[in-house]
């Protein structure tokens, strides 16, 4: 039953996402949204999805530089398909992918699944410490922006004469989280695996810069892609240039909501960006035309990947 609700409970949060959607929007906003999205501009659609998929090219070639490390050899190939069925199965069954990309690449390349789930933990840690550093950044060099907008007067005042509570409650939650991973025998084993992927990054030696170019150009096609959504359609040009950045971060932040970002993270752009006067239409298109850009190139590669590699595999 459980195993049940995991499946179905993601999968219903992005038909929920999905009505609300429906609710918020007048016939007439659906009827433009559409008429938005039918007229984009095939140049920058696939340019979106080109540089999407680059992304993820570039994560399977990165994995590869941490299989290295480990004394293995992969082959390029299998390494950039797995990343590909990882996020097809994620559209299926919300957090499962990274286990049948840690079967692919153990299956493929006769890796120890153990010691691939942990190069893939590292992995994970490397992207949300970016996307933290990204919303880190943005914060701090767009604050009076996104506060002035977002937030009220009195909020601010609240945050602003609360600050030193603010950070005690945070510094509590801090102090019981480490109480727990101490504590807790799955817990503290969880990021022990954790820590050796860590580790791994340590006997990458001469790779490492390569490792962090990989990682910082897997991000920069992401942004990228969100980016030229903005030329796509011409009505999108009224929204400022300075919202493009905070909005990837919500969108970043909202795909873990749903079974690949499914419903939520067109609402989420579309609700970051009527802070600052978008038509909630416009924001639609763009959350719209920027999820499906890369997931279309998701279930492409990815179908492309399920059916070619049992194949060459059977060949070899």
């Amino acid at each position: 039953m459980k195993k049940r609700l995991k499946i179905l409970i993601p999968i219903i949060a992005g038909l929920f996402f999905i009505y609300l959607t429906y609710v918020f929007t007048s016939p007439e906003e659906r009827t433009l949204i559409f008429s938005y999205v039918g007229s984009a501009k095939i140049e920058f659609v696939l340019l979106a999805m080109l540089l999407g998929a680059s992304a993820d090219v570039i994560r399977g070639l990165r994995w590869q530089l941490l299989s290295r490390s480990l004394g293995y050899k992969s082959k390029k190939l299998i390494s950039v398909a797995s990343v590909f069925m990882c996020y097809t199965s994620n559209m299926a069954i919300a957090r499962s992918g990274e286990f049948v990309r840690a079967s692919v690449l153990s299956s493929y390349n006769n890796i120890p699944v153990g010691k691939i789930l942990g190069t893939i933990a590292v992995e994970r840690i490397i992207d949300v410490c970016i996307s933290l550093s990204i919303l880190i950044s943005v914060w701090i060099f767009q604050y009076n922006l996104i506060a002035e907008s977002i937030f009220n007067d009195e909020i601010l005042l609240y945050i602003n004469n609360n600050i030193g509570v603010i950070g005690l409650i945070i510094l509590s939650f801090l102090i019981v989280l480490i109480f727990l991973i101490r504590k807790v025998k799955k817990l503290r084993r969880f990021f022990n695996t954790i820590l050796e992927g860590i580790l791994s990054i340590t006997k990458l030696k001469g790779k490492v810069i390569l490792f962090v170019i990989f990682s910082l150009l897997i991000w920069i096609c992401y942004i990228l892609a969100f980016s030229v959504i903005k030329f796509s359609v011409p009505e999108l040009s009224v929204i400022d240039s300075n919202l493009i950045f905070p909005a990837f971060v919500v969108g970043v932040f909202s795909i873990s909501l749903s079974n690949h970002g499914l419903g939520v993270y067109p609402l989420a752009i579309s609700l970051f960006l009527v802070n600052f006067g978008i038509n909630t239409e416009l924001g639609l298109t763009y959350g719209w035309l920027a999820w499906s850009c890369q997931a279309i190139i998701t279930l492409i590669f990815g179908a492309l990947s399920f059916f070619v590699l049992p194949l060459l595999n059977a060949s070899d």
